[in-house]
């Protein structure tokens, strides 16, 4: 069996592309438990680590760490596939016995061509393996976390400039003058800056924590990091909904 901790919107999808995925029930919320049904429930991490020979963790990045405690005696596979910097990633790698490092880039996998697992490690083809002929496609790499670093960069940090952008804007009180010159010369910014706030109030709160490793890759490569330390703020200003809009985040982000 190949175990799955913890199974969020990301793990389970990950998790339901493998054969035979576990996953461990203690302790998890009712949310967690509706997104890991079809998987087998081992209950504790103790008997995840006795039955599964392979553990992937796939958590928020601010988890990645004390997740890997829990698995310090684990004598398998524990491949980390979260968003952390390369520092955090040699941390966990002195935690856990067999380690590969691991980083994914896309949505949950659940249409082939979307997502790409780039992994690392002496044992990572391994990894690689379980994912064979499925719609997660694998990539075998030097550093795989500093892939996912640099790609997530831009992604979440771009997003987050534009709903800064667009919140100053506001303040300043040329939001419509700034909108019709975006449709006038880049006509894709109205529609990305919403868009930039829905999945902002959505996920906001797990990418701030992923900036913050994103400021400590850059300042490992000798880069300034208040970047990823401005779009951290951004996203930490935005409270946690699934639903909302361009109004509602903009106006949380003034208010601060």
């Amino acid at each position: 069996m190949i175990g799955v901790v913890h199974p969020g919107e990301m793990g389970a999808a990950v998790a339901r592309l493998l054969d035979d995925a576990a996953w461990a029930s203690d302790g998890r919320s009712e949310a967690t438990r509706r997104r890991a049904e079809g998987l087998v429930d081992l209950g504790s991490v103790a008997r995840l680590k006795e039955e599964c020979a392979v553990v992937l963790s796939v958590c928020p990045p601010h988890a990645a760490v004390e997740t890997a405690r829990a698995f310090s005696d684990y004598e398998g596979l524990y491949a980390d596939l979260n968003a952390v910097s390369p520092a955090t990633a040699g941390e966990i790698a002195r935690i856990v016995p067999r380690f590969v490092d691991g980083g994914i880039v896309g949505p949950p996998p659940r249409e082939p061509g979307t997502t790409r697992l780039y992994l690392s490690g002496a044992e990572a083809p391994a990894v690689a393996a379980l994912f064979e002929g499925s719609a997660l496609g694998t990539r075998v790499v030097d550093d795989a976390s500093a892939v996912k670093m640099t790609y997530a960069a831009w992604t979440k940090g771009t997003t987050a400039l534009l709903l800064a952008v667009r919140a100053a804007a506001r303040s300043l009180g040329v939001e419509d003058e700034l909108v019709e010159e975006w449709r006038l010369s880049r006509p894709e910014l109205p529609s990305r800056s919403e868009a930039a706030a829905r999945v902002g109030l959505d996920r906001g709160w797990r990418w701030a924590f992923e900036l913050e490793e994103i400021g400590r890759t850059f300042a490992a490569a000798g880069l300034p990091d208040g970047f990823a330390a401005a779009a951290a703020e951004v996203y930490r200003r935005l409270p946690r909904v699934t639903e909302g809009g361009l109004s509602e985040a903009l106006a949380h982000l003034i208010e601060e």
